[in-house]
């Protein structure tokens, strides 16, 4: 297929004036005359966004800045939510998830929703994420990911496009978004700076195995369907 148009707006984390005055109190934001609250997004004097690290992060959840459980991730240095989960998406990832677990070996590890630090401003957290138990989920970088997730309902341009691109950026080696609703798999492999140069769609009907484990047949065929 040929490369996407890149998605050019995201659904960033909004903050409110009380949020940002504690942020500036505990040093995380500048004052108000270098970075200003606009429209509850944080906007440098560049007119640029605000960017965070993920440590900047956790302290936000200490300071009760940012509920423990909210749904957001670290793209760039700015803070994304992320789309709400409909029946087709948990479905697929329920049906996936028991996949990995039942058929592949102890000593692969399979993450759900875990934040995967590639870099210190970036730390997205893909559906399902696999490495080695032999790395600490934490120690773990883009090329040490045996095959990554993002299951697609409403976020499917955003997953072809934004995510495609920054992980391709940070080496993920076999990076794959299963579109719920259409019940296909795009497989994007042979990471660049610049994207995936392979991007396959896989159908219904054909089977896909993830690169590190070539014996584990998926059909998209399979997954679930919800009325």
């Amino acid at each position: 297929m040929n490369a996407p148009v890149r998605l050019l707006q995201t659904p960033r984390h909004r903050f409110t004036p009380e949020e940002a005055l504690i942020l500036r109190k505990a040093g995380i934001v500048p004052p108000e005359n270098k970075v200003a609250l606009v429209d509850g997004m944080l906007v440098s004097e560049e007119a640029q966004p605000f960017r965070f690290t993920l440590d900047e992060v956790f302290h936000m959840v200490e300071l009760g800045v940012l509920d423990p459980d909210a749904r957001v991730e670290l793209i760039d240095g700015e803070l994304v939510e992320m789309s709400p989960q409909n029946a087709p998406h948990m479905e697929a990832k329920r049906y996936l998830l028991t996949l990995f677990v039942r058929q592949l070996a102890d000593d692969v590890a399979v993450q759900v929703e875990g934040s995967l630090r590639l870099a210190p401003r970036v730390s997205p957290s893909p559906d399902i994420w696999l490495h080695s138990t032999a790395i600490r989920v934490d120690h773990a970088r883009g090329p040490d990911v045996l095959l990554l997730v993002e299951v697609a309902d409403s976020s499917l341009l955003r997953d072809l496009n934004l995510k495609a691109e920054l992980y391709a950026r940070h080496g993920v080696p076999d990076y794959w978004v299963v579109d719920a609703y259409g019940r296909r798999i795009f497989v994007h492999r042979q990471p660049t700076p610049e994207g995936y140069a392979e991007v396959l769609e896989i159908g219904r009907e054909t089977g896909i195995a993830p690169l590190a484990f070539p014996e584990l047949v998926i059909r998209p065929g399979d997954l679930p369907v919800i009325d």
